[in-house]
C-alpha cells in the first residue's frame, strides 16, 4: 500500500503498463456463477467493452456479455479491457455439463500454458474458481472434478460468490416461518443475523469439502462482503482490487 496519507489512485498501476506485465487468468464457474460480476467490477468496465482475440486478432462484432456465464467462449480466446491492459482472461464453458471433452479442453489449456512455458507472457498466472452461494447447497461433481485436475497446477483461487443473495434468499426462508403480521423490524434483523451465519457455515463446509479432496494450499476461499475482491502478487508487488474496480498498490 501507500506509504503516505494520500488517496490511492489509478496511477498506482503505472508500473503495471511500463514494465508490459500481463497477468493471464483462466475463470471457471457453473453458469451464472458470477463470473460477470467479478470481471466487471476487477476491471471497471461493463462486459460490452471487453475485447475477444482469437490467434492475435480483434474478433469483429464479438459481443462478450451475457455470454461468459453461459459459457459459450472458446478457451483459447482472450478476453481484454482497454481500462486493464495488463490482464487477459480465458472463460471455460459452465463446468456444471462436466463432459470429458470440456475437462479434456481445460486440462490442455493449463498444460499447454504450465510453468514450463518459457515465454511468461503466456503463462497462465492464476485461475479463479467461481462457486455461487445462492444457486446449490452443494457441489457438482464436475466441479470437484475440475479442483482435484486444477489443484496445484497453478495458484488457483476459490471464490464463493453471490454471497449477499444467498443470505437474502436464507433470511426470506426464515421469515416464512413467522406469520407476515409479525415480522416486524427486529424479527427481520434477527432473521438476517441467523441467515448470515448459515451462510458463513455453508462456505467453511464447501471449503472443508474442496479441502478434503486432496492437498490444496494453493486454494484460497474469498467472501464478497468485504468489499475486496482479491488481491494479486506479481513479481513482489502487491495489488489489491476493490469492487469500485479501483486497484491500489
Amino acid at each position: 500500500m501507500n506509504s503516505d496519507a494520500e488517496t490511492p489512485s489509478e496511477n498506482d498501476l503505472s508500473f503495471w503498463n511500463i514494465r508490459h506485465l500481463q497477468f493471464r487468468v483462466l475463470i471457471l464457474g457453473r453458469a451464472n456463477a458470477g463470473k460477470t460480476t467479478i470481471l466487471e467490477r476487477l476491471t471497471g468496465a461493463t462486459m460490452d467493452e471487453a475485447e475477444v482475440r482469437r490467434d492475435g486478432k480483434i474478433l469483429p462484432g464479438q459481443t462478450v456479455k451475457g455470454q461468459i456465464d453461459r459459457g459459450l467462449h472458446n478457451i483459447d480466446d482472450e478476453i481484454r479491457f482497454r481500462s486493464r491492459p495488463g490482464f487477459v482472461f480465458h472463460d471455460s464453458r459452465g463446468v456444471e455439463a462436466g463432459s470429458a471433452t470440456e475437462l479434456s479442453a481445460v486440462q490442455r489449456f493449463v498444460d499447454e500454458r504450465s510453468t514450463a512455458v518459457k515465454n511468461l507472457r503466456n503463462q497462465l498466472h492464476a485461475i479463479w474458481m467461481c462457486l455461487p452461494l445462492d444457486d446449490c447447497r452443494e457441489l457438482f461433481e464436475s466441479e470437484r472434478d475440475i479442483f482435484r485436475l486444477l489443484k496445484g497446477t497453478a495458484p488457483l483461487v476459490v471464490i464463493f460468490t453471490k454471497h449477499d443473495g444467498a443470505v437474502s434468499k436464507e433470511t426470506s426462508q426464515i421469515l416464512n416461518n413467522f406469520p407476515e403480521n409479525t415480522r416486524n423490524r427486529s424479527v427481520r434483523k434477527e432473521a438476517r443475523r441467523k441467515a448470515e451465519l448459515e451462510v458463513n457455515s455453508r462456505v467453511k463446509e464447501l471449503e472443508g469439502e474442496l479441502r478434503g479432496l486432496g492437498p490444496a494450499d494453493n486454494a484460497t476461499a474469498f467472501l464478497t462482503t468485504s468489499g475486496i475482491i482479491m488481491t494479486i502478487v506479481v513479481d513482489s508487488h502487491e495489488l489489491t482490487f476493490f469492487r469500485d474496480g479501483n486497484a491500489y498498490g
